[in-house]
């Protein structure tokens, strides 16, 4: 979409923006993020359309903190399909090589709820992190759905989407949009927004063309995966992959790349990946699923062992580009090791596709596993180690932000998570006790324990001895 197009796309005018300079990584950029400016003003952000307004006592009284928040709803202007109802936005000039991340919290009420049971067939509020080239052209953004007939109902729902910064990129937005399906109704109400500057995390990778820059060359694929350049289908710029059934049952779709690989080596392999509204989107009731393996052969070409994990779904959000990573340790007589993506259909008729971009691949026993300050986070050493039974993980926080803490085997396969939500600012501690995730006491042996969070992941090895 080209910036100066967006009154054509949105069928209204849509006021000069202003920029400002990117700030230090932890400060907030945005100017009331609250929406405290008072006198139902949105103070600092720039408006499309009739329907934002600011919630205070005096009118829906819902907000999170403060006496304010932002509601936003459809125009009621344009009902066939689907629309931009109304949206606000922030736009700033981006640092290059720096990620940008915007976090919140949103609210659907009883009272203007939003109707519906199809996703994508349905009205939607997104925030997005886009960028534009100096033609005026968006050139990439990441979007997160923070309102729809799913989101619960009467509470505070955080929301986090980042998106890194493109070689041509010279200016990018922190936008709040409400798409509007014909003329549904319901509303969203957001609170305490914050868009930051964050330092990426830079690990060693073996793949080659890992961003699949303009095309697949480097990988082995097969079935139907392909290149895609278009803007809306990539994570980082100039291109991403695209993967979607064969319709031919047993028949997969896939892409790989192999490498030498020693007994006892530990890799770690980590993808961003997309489902979309936009084409082919797996949502509830589509049993396709996109896979990540590793599979690691002896020098005759046989399988020694594998790990894998379903990083696509119905279950995965749409429209984010979202990170996933997988562990697996070469058993012995290993020689070798594949890293797979396969796209799996439920059954030959099934639609569904899935994106995948920024692929890593490599041997963290060589290099260490990722340790200290990642995005801000930092972890420490399990505590006592070697343990038996429990054990403490302790880490910092920069601020508030969704975090998951699992714990792996050296297959690379998921034991337990220790934790799945928000957690404040500051020092956290969390305690397991042996247990996998149905209750039995794991085998001795080496484990990870992995923290991921919005700004980046962080994992160490531990020992449990018996």
């Amino acid at each position: 979409m080209k910036r100066g197009q967006r009154a054509a796309w949105l069928g209204l005018m849509v006021v000069a923006t202003i920029a400002f300079s990117a700030q230090a990584y932890g400060q907030n950029l945005l100017v009331n993020p609250g929406f405290e400016a008072g006198g139902g003003s949105f103070g600092g952000w720039e408006v499309f359309g009739e329907a934002p307004t600011i919630s205070t006592p005096a009118n829906d009284d819902i907000y999170r903190t403060g006496e304010a928040s932002a509601k936003i709803y459809g125009e009621f202007t344009n009902c066939s399909g689907y629309h931009v109802g109304s949206g606000f936005f922030q736009e700033f000039t981006p640092t290059p090589g720096m990620e940008y991340k915007m976090s919140g919290y949103s609210f659907v009420s009883e009272a203007d709820t939003i109707p519906g049971s199809d996703t994508c067939f349905g009205n939607r509020c997104i925030a997005k992190v886009v960028f534009f080239n100096s033609f005026g052209f968006e050139v990439s953004a990441n979007e997160v759905i923070i309102g729809d007939w799913s989101t619960p109902r009467n509470e505070w729902v955080p929301f986090t989407v980042t998106a890194p910064v493109p070689e041509t990129a010279v200016s990018v937005q922190a936008m709040i949009l409400f798409l509007q399906w014909e003329c549904n109704e319901g509303a969203v109400f957001v609170d305490d927004t914050e868009f930051v500057e964050v330092t990426p995390t830079t690990e060693p990778n073996v793949l080659a063309n890992p961003s699949f820059d303009f095309d697949l060359s480097g990988w082995n694929a097969f079935g139907n995966a392909y290149y895609d350049g278009r803007d809306w289908a990539l994570r980082t710029t100039t291109g991403a992959a695209k993967l979607y059934g064969t319709f031919v049952e047993g028949n997969d779709s896939g892409m790989f790349q192999q490498f030498p690989a020693d007994p006892g080596s530990i890799w770690k392999f980590d993808a961003y990946t997309l489902t979309t509204c936009r084409e082919s989107p797996i949502q509830p009731g589509n049993g396709c699923i996109l896979l990540a393996k590793l599979l690691f052969k002896d020098a005759a070409g046989n399988g020694t062992g594998a790990s894998e994990a379903v990083i696509v779904d119905q279950t995965s959000p749409l429209g984010k580009w979202t990170r996933h990573s997988l562990y697996g340790t070469a058993p012995a007589g290993t020689d070798s090791v594949a890293a797979y993506i396969l796209f799996v259909q439920s059954f030959p008729e099934e639609q569904g596709a899935a994106f995948i971009d920024d692929v890593l691949l490599y041997d963290i026993s060589t290099v260490g596993i990722d340790e200290g300050e990642v995005g801000g986070l930092t972890l420490h050493q399990n505590v006592p180690n070697p343990f038996n039974p429990t054990t403490r993980i302790a880490f910092e926080l920069p601020r508030t932000q969704e975090v998951e803490i699992f714990v792996y085997n050296v297959a690379g396969r998921r034991v337990v998570t220790l934790h799945d939500g928000v957690l404040p600012a500051g020092p956290h501690a969390v305690t397991w006790d042996g247990r996998t995730a149905d209750g039995s006491m794991a085998a001795s042996g080496t484990y990870w324990y992995l923290v991921s969070t919005p700004d980046g992941q962080s994992s160490r090895s531990m020992v449990l001895l018996k």
